[in-house]
């Protein structure tokens, strides 16, 4: 079976209403939505590798829509941690400490499945294990270990719009973000 979806169009001038059915097949087939994610460039790598680090940004095509320089809490620092490190007690210390050491900086990232593909870019939480793969990765490039692995990017589009909404609640630069900002987690 295919899903049809309805798409109404307003009336031009001197026309009626009109509609026509598409298929949800040619809606896939328009392309990846433009969304948006966030990239945590954590203490000590931005200040020594920014230039670089926004070069392979430009390079991928993301559009920085957010950015902001901040010294995190521990009670957001724990939020950013995956589950799996939540669950280790002395795992979640060194990684809030770690995080809330210094001076951290946030960017808000848009482009096509940016989720996924600045994911791919960031390679394992492990930087060894990220080298091995592929040099280029960036924890790969900027990770000394697992703690201090250089950055922190969010995992899934749910986490992307609780982290956008966490880390600007004042909104971003960008009008196309509003999908974002209107989203409820």
């Amino acid at each position: 079976h295919t899903k049809l979806t309805q798409i109404c169009f307003s009336p031009l001038v001197g026309e009626s209403w009109r509609c026509r059915a598409e298929s949800l097949f040619s809606y896939l087939q328009a392309g990846a939505q433009v969304l948006c994610t966030v990239l945590l460039i954590k203490p000590g790598v931005w200040s020594r590798g920014l230039p670089r680090i926004l070069c392979s940004v430009h390079l991928e095509k993301f559009t920085v829509v957010g950015m902001k320089h901040l010294d995190l809490e521990a009670a957001t620092a724990s939020r950013l941690l995956p589950w799996e490190v939540q669950q280790d007690a002395a795992a979640a210390e060194a990684h809030c400490t770690y995080l809330t050491s210094g001076t951290a900086l946030v960017l808000c990232l848009q482009r096509p499945n940016a989720v996924k593909k600045l994911l791919d870019l960031l390679g394992p939480e492990d930087p060894q294990l990220a080298q091995a793969l592929d040099p280029c990765l960036w924890r790969a490039q900027y990770g000394t270990s697992t703690v201090q692995n250089g950055f922190y990017g969010s995992r899934s589009y749910p986490m992307a719009v609780r982290d956008v909404k966490l880390f600007f609640p004042e909104g971003l630069c960008c009008a196309q973000c509003q999908t974002v900002q209107e989203q409820e987690v």
